[in-house]
């Protein structure tokens, strides 16, 4: 229950930002009056934000209700602790980050996932009382058949742990909350002018111009399938191993889709490829020799620099070839021309990315990379911040083009699925080169 309260809380906070958001514009907009499209989406906002407060109130008086006329939660098992196998409300142990997701899908997995209090009283047994109240007290996902919803708190450390895994959100990406799947928020479409002015003068009217940003929730899915036989044997560490496989698939889809995702889609986030401006998306020198490299970046830097972009988490992306190339990259006497990349892994100042998903079989000569650069805190991630998970023994699977059986292999499929979306707060806060051909 807390969790639906902290989730309509949040709602209600992004009606309001809406709301806000539709009047900023017309104030900035020579305080001019509401147009009829603008007064429609805000009355619609209201009614949803008066609904969302009332659903709030209703959630918080049951919740009072709920905790005069508490008692503890039974999961059964001989391992229960206290009269009748009652387990402690309170989670008093410490975990590592992430780890309670995959307890949750091991035992998912244990019991099929169909009996809650099979599962909890699996988790009680193998993980100990804290996580078996875990379990007892999931939600089951009400847009994924047959999942659980992993705790706010507990979905917020795993995703958490994607951040050295995903360049962008490693180099300073600004994951943002969206717990109702959707979020509208202002942007910057263009640069900010400020002027002097004397005494009993007004202040001039800035030159910065807004617009409308928008993110609705996209469902990423992971399947990562565990032999029967190490969920039998499920112990302390196991929990961690599935933990880490669920981060690896999730972090390599995030990697690919976030940098070039294409644009368009209803199903999948925007890449930052196709979120830069096109003035910001340049092409490769002729020349892959020294000077033309160094006018590349050159280029690149000035290019978010012009816009006046706050340079907050300002950072290089690009393929394995693409570093080796420019760690290896001699002037003409024979010395290093950029030492920093192999003493501290940046360029320029600038801290160094390095990631697969940026191809290196672009082009019509399927030779071409591409290399980006920007300030990656305009990079927003609208996380919905809520795992769910679910299990199958009798699912089919794509491995590598091969459609395995899950049951034939004495396998269970765990299913992950995480939402979130992807925005540039101002789109001229990046800028990509194109046609890259350098390799060493």
């Amino acid at each position: 229950m807390t969790m639906r309260i902290t989730a309509l809380r949040a709602s209600l906070a992004a009606e309001v930002q809406s709301m806000e958001a539709i009047l900023d514009a017309a104030a900035n907009d020579n305080n001019r009056d509401l147009t009829a499209d603008e007064q429609t989406a805000f009355d619609k906002h209201k009614a949803e934000a008066d609904r969302l407060q009332a659903a709030v109130g209703r959630e918080e008086s049951m919740l009072a209700l709920k905790a005069a006329a508490a008692s503890p939660i039974h999961v059964g098992g001989a391992g229960a602790t206290g009269a009748g196998g009652r387990v402690p409300a309170a989670v008093q142990e410490k975990l590592e980050p992430g780890v309670m997701v995959g307890r949750i899908a091991l035992s998912l997995a244990a019991t099929g996932g169909h009996d809650q209090r099979a599962m909890a009283n699996h988790a009680q047994q193998v993980f100990g009382d804290e996580t078996g109240q875990i379990v007892a007290n999931m939600e089951q996902s009400t847009s994924t058949k047959g999942g659980y919803l992993v705790d706010t708190d507990y979905s917020r450390d795993f995703i958490g742990l994607l951040r050295p895994r995903v360049v962008i959100r490693n180099l300073g990406a600004r994951s943002v909350p969206m717990p109702d799947g959707n979020l509208t928020m202002r942007k910057k479409t263009a640069g900010t002018q400020a002027g002097y002015v004397g005494e009993r003068v007004p202040a001039p009217t800035t030159d910065m111009q807004v617009g409308q940003l928008t993110m609705t929730a996209k469902k990423l899915m992971a399947l990562v399938p565990i032999t029967n036989q190490l969920i039998r044997r499920a112990s302390w560490g196991v929990d961690q191993m599935v933990r880490d496989d669920l981060l690896d698939s999730a972090a390599v889809k995030e990697d690919q889709q976030f940098l070039r995702g294409a644009a368009g889609s209803t199903v999948a986030p925007t890449g930052v490829r196709y979120l830069i401006a096109a003035g910001n998306v340049l092409s490769m020198s002729a020349n892959a020799n020294l000077t033309g490299v160094t006018s590349d970046l050159g280029r690149m830097t000035l290019a978010v620099k012009n816009a006046n972009v706050p340079m907050i988490n300002c950072g290089w992306i690009m393929s394995p070839r693409v570093r080796e190339f420019l760690a290896g990259l001699r002037d003409g006497n024979g010395n290093i021309v950029y030492p920093s990349i192999e003493a501290n892994g940046t360029l320029k100042g600038y801290k160094i990315a390095e990631t697969t998903s940026v191809p290196d079989n672009l082009g019509a000569g399927g030779n071409e990379s591409e290399l980006y650069f920007g300030d990656w805190s305009q990079f927003l991630i609208g996380d919905t911040y809520q795992v769910a998970l679910a299990a199958s023994d009798t699912a089919a699977y794509d491995d590598g083009g091969t459609i395995r059986s899950a049951f034939s292999n004495d396998e269970t499929v765990i299913r992950l699925i995480e939402e979130h979306d992807t925005q540039l707060r101002y789109d001229r806060a990046a800028a990509v080169l194109t046609g890259v051909t350098w390799a060493p």
